[in-house]
């Protein structure tokens, strides 16, 4: 059988044919290695920027100093008993509402608690049954001796001096409380729990008053118990997420939860234990985008590009978010929360809202990044022929569109979060100019901007990054 011979000149294009549908285990195949390598490399510098900005434990130690100031940090579940409306103690003229609360758990487990709310929007509406968190003082000091002494301000009177031991971080102070014999303090024995009010008047602890451990008045009402229904719908949202995605929402769930433990056990106590909120908030955002990323999508090429867009991006919008805050003289105290901070030692006020910027942009930037490189791969596979000029392109087009509704996002989501301040400002009157420039509005602001100039750079560069290397997709495995 005669063989037909291979027409002049189509040999070097049907090897290319061949090449690219079966390739060897030379040249282009060597490429995923140097992505496999970027991203173990970018994975390393994650890890060492985490361990240099580890928590050590130091922050824990405030919990003693944030319950002096009065802010709750002991909570148990109590169940309403009774709704009763009855005139207001000392103000006959109004009637109030009286619940009783019995405690489910807690050393008081058992114990009935009495509140008395005054009447006025704000007050909730209780009903028998009704699960909620009540609040708990718990004692700030011990008695650790009690005598009676000549009064130091009246020396023919006999007082009660009471020797107390304060726990107070990782102090143990050691300070003595005169009362008269008829006061509660005088009540106390030794070896009781008390609580003990005081503050530190250049480093000399001063107590203001000393009340012995009563239930009655330990116990406020917080809130109304939720967690039943965050249960619930966490549970609807878990079910609709796998629906949809299947392994890959399966995976973009566990993603999540990583990310939660994150914020949690790195992000929040470094910046408490006074590490640079900007760095730990840089790195643990960049953590975040490591597992969720390659768990979601697979370690691949693709999502290689995306997160490399996302971390360049993110390093941008945290320098020029410095940039900005430093010339717009912000303080950082736009809560009540914030204010509360500076009694504790460490913290950068300044810097937790450079690290909200950095933290608020991080979570579209992951969404853009990937988009755009998820585009320019299905652009490749639904026409081979596009170079990387057309792949940049036609991505570029779509990328637009989604930097006009993400920055869209932004707005209405920080407007969102600030609008009963805005609406207080609308009520005073206020010119737009006089509200844009207050701080707590300038903050969003600025949020929204930099964090928008953040994501409009990431387009560009990953759709770069993505159609440079896109073309030879057909070749490789993703």
């Amino acid at each position: 059988v005669e063989e037909n011979p291979i027409e002049p000149g189509r040999a070097e294009e049907w090897q290319a044919y061949v090449d690219e549908r079966h390739p060897t285990d030379n040249g282009p195949r060597r490429r995923p290695d140097s992505f496999l390598v970027i991203g173990v490399v970018l994975g390393v510098v994650i890890l060492i920027g985490m361990i240099l900005l580890r928590p050590t434990g130091a922050s824990r130690a405030q919990a003693d100093d944030l319950a002096a100031l009065g802010v709750p940090t002991d909570f148990h579940h109590a169940t309403v008993r009774e709704v009763v409306e009855l005139p207001c103690e000392g103000v006959e003229t109004q009637t109030c509402t009286i619940v009783r609360f019995e405690l489910d758990d807690g050393p008081e487990a058992g114990f009935v608690f009495v509140q008395e709310f005054l009447p006025g929007t704000t007050t909730p509406t209780f009903s028998p049954g009704d699960r909620v968190v009540l609040s708990r003082v718990a004692p700030t000091g011990t008695v650790e001796a009690i005598t009676r002494v000549p009064c130091s301000f009246d020396a023919q009177a006999e007082c009660v001096a009471i020797d107390l031991l304060i726990p107070d971080g990782e102090r143990q102070n050691a300070a003595t409380f005169e009362a008269y014999p008829g006061e509660d303090a005088a009540l106390l024995t030794v070896g009781d729990a008390a609580l003990v009010d005081y503050f530190y008047d250049q480093d000399q602890l001063e107590i203001l008053s000393v009340r012995p451990v009563d239930p009655q008045s330990i116990y406020q009402f917080a809130d109304f118990d939720r967690r039943l229904i965050l249960v619930a719908i966490a549970v609807v949202f878990a079910f609709v997420v796998v629906l949809l995605g299947g392994w890959r929402g399966a995976t973009a769930l566990l993603g999540l939860g990583i990310s939660i433990l994150i914020l949690l056990m790195f992000v929040l106590p470094a910046i408490l234990d006074g590490r640079s909120p900007v760095l730990v908030a840089v790195f643990g955002s960049a953590a975040i985008a490591y597992v969720t990323m390659y768990l979601a999508h697979g370690f691949g090429r693709m999502t290689t590009i995306a997160l490399h867009g996302m971390t360049s991006a993110l390093g941008l919008t945290a320098v020029l978010s410095a940039i900005v805050v430093g010339m717009a003289r912000f303080t950082g105290f736009v809560t009540e929360e914030t204010s509360l901070l500076t009694f504790f030692d460490g913290i950068d006020v300044t810097g937790l809202l450079l690290a909200g910027i950095v933290l608020g942009a991080a979570g579209a930037l992951d969404d853009v990044t990937i988009t755009q490189a998820a585009t320019v791969w299905e652009l490749q596979a639904a026409d081979p022929s596009l170079g990387s000029a057309g792949l940049f392109r036609r991505a570029l087009r779509v990328g637009r569109d989604h930097i006009a509704s993400i920055v869209n996002t932004l707005l209405l989501a920080y407007a969102g979060a600030s609008l009963p301040l805005l609406v207080l400002f609308v009520l005073a009157s206020q010119s737009l100019g006089t509200i844009a420039n207050s701080e707590v509005v300038a903050v969003e602001i600025v949020r929204t901007l930099v964090g928008s100039i953040g994501l409009v750079a990431a387009v560009p560069l990953t759709t770069w990054l993505a159609a440079r290397f896109a073309p030879e997709r057909s070749a490789q495995p993703v």
